[in-house]
């Protein structure tokens, strides 16, 4: 029986994708792309917008698209199969969420070819928080013995290695957000706080409502998207880090503010 439906949920999977490539001509491109952080709550607000009657997400959250796919011979048509036809959603908005974006530099002047007014969603979370995070995710889906110590993936974190984890590389966020500002207007960015977000997120909708120009309607569901659970990160490292992270942070705060002061 188990195995009779999970065929049936892969056919109407299959049916479904196939539909969306024939109809994707007359598919809507994005509206909005949230591009990042990885770990700093990109989920929960993909998951969150999903509910609100004036907004029409992609069929999938992470598509990857202008990071992997167009390099892999993957065209505008396949990426706009993924959104909804644009007869019936003309009153409405539609975006994705590929959180990879933000610290890819081969990302912004793509999308910008294509999609020059997107509006741009960015979730920043403590550096320090989101690399640990992302390695504790990365430990759990190889669930092998002999996986790295965090502070042993950190020790080689080089940004020219392709071997590199690159878990504090991507903290490093006023470096991206000068890139993507190179090719995209500041007022097409709506930057957040993912503690603020993760404490109140109808906080933080509100922002982004009034950012994306609709009406203030709060989802139902409000729990949190694709949580972690891993222990406490030891002080020393933690210090060790805080260091590294010291003078980007204050590069960040330069461009955005003392808001995201961590």
């Amino acid at each position: 029986m188990l195995r009779c439906t999970h065929f049936l949920v892969k056919s109407r999977l299959a049916v479904a994708s196939v539909y969306r490539r024939l109809t994707s001509r007359w598919r809507r491109m994005p509206d909005f792309i949230i591009i990042g952080a990885q770990k700093a709550g990109t989920s929960s607000l993909y998951f969150y917008l999903s509910q609100h009657p004036s907004i029409r997400v992609s069929a999938i959250k992470e598509i990857h698209y202008y990071n992997y796919y167009t390099l892999r011979g993957k065209g505008l048509g396949w990426y706009k199969s993924f959104f909804p036809l644009s007869l019936f959603s003309r009153h409405q908005l539609t975006g994705e969420a590929s959180p990879y974006y933000l610290f890819d530099e081969t990302v912004p002047p793509r999308i910008k070819k294509d999609l020059r007014d997107v509006k741009l969603i960015a979730l920043l979370r403590d550096p320090i928080d989101r690399a640990y995070s992302a390695y504790s995710m990365n430990k759990r889906r190889e669930d092998r013995r002999d996986f790295p110590t965090f502070e042993e993936a950190i020790a080689n974190d080089d940004m020219s290695s392709e071997q590199s984890s690159l878990y504090l590389y991507r903290g490093r966020y006023a470096d991206h957000i000068k890139h993507w500002l190179r090719h995209f207007n500041r007022d097409q960015f709506l930057f957040i706080k993912s503690e603020e977000f993760f404490q109140d997120p109808k906080q933080s909708l509100d922002e982004v409502y009034e950012f994306l120009g609709v009406e203030k309607i709060y989802p139902h569901n409000t729990q949190a998207q694709e949580v972690g659970r891993y222990t406490n990160l030891s002080a020393d490292t933690r210090k060790r880090v805080a260091a590294y992270f010291k003078q980007p942070n204050d590069d960040l705060v330069a461009i955005l503010g003392n808001r995201y002061r961590w």
